[in-house]
């Protein structure tokens, strides 16, 4: 994490000495910032919207203290009509900046060394935008605002159009700020801009200078940009991108900013609209004191903004961690805002008496009303920015469109009977409303991650370029927090400790004879070693002979686990082949690894990561294709890479909960089998037959179901380099398994039900599968290469499957007979009711077990394979 600039942690302050008189203008500074530090909490989380917050709030008050001055110095008109120019400048800005500040803190934290471009393509957006809505301006000057005349002569129109583009980089550079987490800077270039602001002031004061409030903003817009940029481009960015070398550029941000501008015009909308339905509704001195009221009531409603920011910047950094940041968000700053809320209606007519007693008899109400109605502003703009950080960009304009349509209608129906306070009760209720919507269904906005995070029962997802969280510095630094976090992180080292992992790999024919070396060869180079390495041989006897010689001598063998040779004990295929392997091995957990498969030297250091959770039972990892012609064909689509048994787009990123794991790329606790059994026989791969699949799926689902407290998760970092061979390549075998994985689709969910069997192909049906057409039919039109292809080919994939699905159901349907059956460790093997293993209890047996401990789906034990009955599955 780093510490906004400006506000470094207590440590770093503490052994200041005495000040030397040379040094005393540095002691004070770091004295300052000793305070600050300590004052603000020490979560980045937070502190980061405190310090945004205190910019705003410093801003506001420098500004207020600016045009107070300005009225001692300048005579009214000249104040009105630099009012005027300043204010319709920062809106035409504001709308000319496309709201890409609030983009850049959604997508800067996770450029890397994109971030410059980034920014800059930013700039260059704002200030074309931001030039062509100013020259608009000014071509309507004469009908909307004749007394601002003065701004159509070339050099102040030019001038006007030239500060306009420069305060929309003024607003873009905070959000880049933001985004890069130097929100102090944000608050020291406010600092800068008002204190600049008002030293011109004072000089165009005595100079007697008609334009000099706008030129006291323009040399203070030319400082501002001029330090902050100096800093954000030279260091802070380049350190940014030092950070993460690798990170991706982010994907389809043209869309995503086109729908968020569009959102924050209705927000906008709503704020700039109700005054003047005040001033049409009730006249100019009711409007002037909404105004007031308004400019007070708004402050709450500034931290909600800062927060969100916050949210976004550090949920872009683990995104995992996005529920249990909103959470935080919310209970912080509903304490805050609840007691904010509290001290503005208990002084709120003192407050306004301030100003004159007119604005205190008709202020009062309305500002007490929306001092309440930033309580639920809160839910909704944290609402917003969930969505806005999962690309949930239809919530985002939907939610800020319902804001608009009900405050403006309310304020309509209310401002004739109640007055000022009608506006105030117009806020209130219209955003009550909407929260009221939205806590009822939140399971709709907020992703399922336990708010407790790290704390929780369930493991906290983790992004590939997040280390392992048992030995991290932000870990260490978290121990410093008391004895409760230390027997924490003790617990997960300990647990981790515990976890003996066996590796299965499951091979059938000398062809792949030096892909089984080359996965041998990976598994015993891990960084974490395996305790042992299983090769089960199915149904090949020259194979076997061949591999016991090549493996007798384990000082031969080289360094690594031992390598241990045995021969399937049940019938051809896949699942029994596995089964043999679970039964023999000796670990805790049990990994399988492909045979034409290679893994990477932490694979299972970030496998036996997550098993500190004692509830996790299964964890997969990402596999990555090696094509055989050594590049993808171009017709292949990244959605089908399950084709070739390798991670496909659409899967879920960094340590997330799934439905199933991958089962060539994959691991699970010894207890999980002993729970439910092993592989379903029958369902899987047989040598070189048709290419089904879905076994992993199957069981994955079963022991969900027989423990509803087991977690599943994927790990993008566990990676393994799959060989895809020059058959596979080829149209027709995309064509076979795409079919073949409908009619296994049609027999897993024959038995567990469509609701849990197609659970995940829903999703992948209706977003990711549309989403790779669009794709292809964008690159044809541009004129790429195999685009047209792909969408071809996504077209029928789906096609396939669903034929082949509609097959298999019929099939099973007309089919009595058992399809397969699961077979079970031994009563020895799997224990007492007494003897189950941590979290399974005896109802999860009696529910996964026949009467005779076999497990079974759809078949007698009588029809159980000869000589691969239960005690196949004992551990030897």
């Amino acid at each position: 994490m780093h510490a906004p600039q400006g506000l470094p942690p207590p440590e770093a302050t503490r052994e200041v000495t005495a000040p030397s008189p040379r040094n005393a203008g540095r002691s004070f500074t770091a004295a300052a910032r000793t305070k600050c530090a300590a004052a603000l909490p020490r979560e980045p989380l937070l502190r980061n919207g405190h310090v945004l917050a205190l910019s705003s709030i410093v801003n506001a008050a420098l500004g207020a203290v600016f045009w107070v001055c300005a009225t001692q110095w300048y005579d009214d008109k000249t104040v009105g009509l630099n009012y005027a120019t300043v204010s319709a400048a920062t809106l035409l800005s504001t709308v000319g900046q496309l709201n890409l500040s609030d983009f850049l803190v959604r997508f800067v934290p996770s450029a890397g060394r994109h971030t410059r471009r980034l920014v800059l393509a930013c700039y260059c957006a704002g200030i074309t935008f931001s030039v062509l809505v100013s020259v608009g301006f000014l071509l309507l000057v004469p009908r909307i605002a004749p007394d601002l005349g003065f701004l159509l002569h070339p050099v102040t129109g030019a001038f006007f159009v030239a500060y306009t583009a420069g305060y929309a980089i003024f607003s873009l550079q905070d959000g880049a700020l933001t985004g890069v987490r130097r929100p102090g800077w944000v608050v020291a270039e406010n600092v800068i801009f008002a204190a600049v602001k008002i030293l011109l002031l004072a000089v165009g004061a005595a100079l007697t200078l008609f334009a000099g409030i706008l030129l006291s903003w323009a040399g203070a817009l030319i400082v501002a940009l001029l330090v902050a940029n100096m800093y954000l481009l030279r260091r802070a960015v380049p350190r940014h991108e030092r950070e993460a070398p690798e990170a991706k550029r982010p994907r389809r941000m043209v869309g995503y900013a086109t729908a968020d501008y569009l959102g924050s015009l209705f927000r906008m909308a709503a704020y700039s609209l109700v005054p003047l339905l005040v001033l049409n509704t009730l006249g100019p001195a009711q409007s002037a004191h909404y105004s007031l009221a308004w400019i007070i009531g708004y402050v709450p409603y500034l931290l909600a903004t800062n927060m969100g920011s916050s949210l976004m910047v550090e949920a872009a950094h683990a995104p995992g961690q996005l529920a249990a940041h909103a959470f935080r968000v919310l209970r912080h700053s509903a304490l805050l805002m609840a007691a904010c809320a509290v001290v503005i209606i208990v002084i709120a007519p003192e407050l306004l008496a301030f100003f004159g007693p007119e604005y205190a008899e008709d202020g009062t109400t309305l500002l007490r009303l929306l001092a309440l109605s930033a309580i639920p502003n809160l839910v909704m703009s944290l609402a917003v920015d969930v969505a806005r950080m999962r690309r949930r960009l239809r919530m985002v304009v939907g939610v800020q469109l319902a804001l608009c349509f009900l405050v403006l209608g309310l304020a309509e129906v209310l401002l004739p009977r109640l007055g000022p306070a009608g506006g105030g009760a117009a806020w209130l209720v219209a955003q009550s409303l909407i929260a009221v919507c939205l806590l009822i269904r939140r399971k709709r906005w907020l992703p399922p991650t336990s708010p407790a995070g790290t704390t929780g029962r369930h493991p906290t997802p983790q992004t590939p370029s997040e280390p392992d969280p048992v030995d991290t510095p932000e870990h260490r630094e978290a121990n410093d927090l008391g004895p409760a976090a230390v027997r924490q992180a003790r617990t997960r080292r300990s647990a981790m400790a515990r976890t003996e992992i066996s590796v299965v790999i499951c091979v059938y024919t000398e062809d792949r004879w030096e892909d089984i070396l080359a996965a041998v060869k990976s598994v015993r180079a891990q960084t974490r070693p395996a305790l042992e390495l299983l090769l089960v041989v199915d149904h090949n006897p020259a194979l076997l002979s061949r591999l016991e010689s090549e493996y007798r001598n384990h000082d031969r063998a080289g360094p690594g686990p031992s390598v241990r040779i045995l021969a399937n004990a049940g019938p051809q295929g896949l699942s029994a082949g596995r089964n043999t392997g679970i039964a023999a091995a000796e670990g805790t957990v049990i990994a399988f690894l492909d045979d034409d498969a290679v893994a990477e030297p932490d694979w299972l250091l970030h496998m036996a990561s997550a098993y500190s959770d004692p509830h996790v039972m299964a964890v997969g990892g990402r596999t990555v294709p090696a094509w055989a012609s050594g590049h993808r064909p171009v017709w292949f689509p990244e959605e089908f890479d399950w084709i070739v048994g390798c991670a496909y787009k659409g899967l879920p990123t960094g340590r997330t909960p799934v439905r199933n794991v991958l089962g060539g790329n994959s691991s699970f606790r010894r207890t999980a089998f002993d729970a439910v059994g092993g592989f379903a026989i029958g369902i899987g791969r047989d040598g070189d037959k048709r290419p089904l699949g879905c076994e992993e799926t199957e069981l994955c689902i079963r022991l969900t179901r027989a423990l509803p407290d087991a977690v599943l998760l994927i790990d993008d970092r566990a990676v393994i380099h799959h060989k895809v061979p020059a058959v596979r390549e080829r149209f027709r075998y995309f064509r076979r398994r795409a079919y073949a994985e409908g009619l296994s689709k049609a027999r897993v969910t024959h038995h567990v039900g469509v609701g849990k069997g197609l659970e995940t192909e829903r999703h992948y049906t209706t977003r990711v599968l549309p989403a790779g057409i669009s794709r292809g039919l964008g690159d044809a039109v541009r004129g790429r290469r195999g685009g047209a292809g792909r969408a071809g080919a996504v077209v029928t994939g789906v096609l396939l499957a669903a034929a082949g699905y509609a097959v298999g159901t019929f099939r099973a349907r007309k089919d009595s007979s058992p399809d397969w059956v699961v077979q079970a460790p031994s009563g020895a093997a799997l224990g007492t009711a007494a003897e189950s293993p941590p979290g399974i209890t005896p109802a999860a047996r009696r529910t996964a077990t026949g009467p005779d401990d076999s497990f079974l789906v759809g078949a007698d034990p009588a029809t159980t394979p000869s000589g691969y009955g239960p005690a196949t599955m004992r551990r030897t």
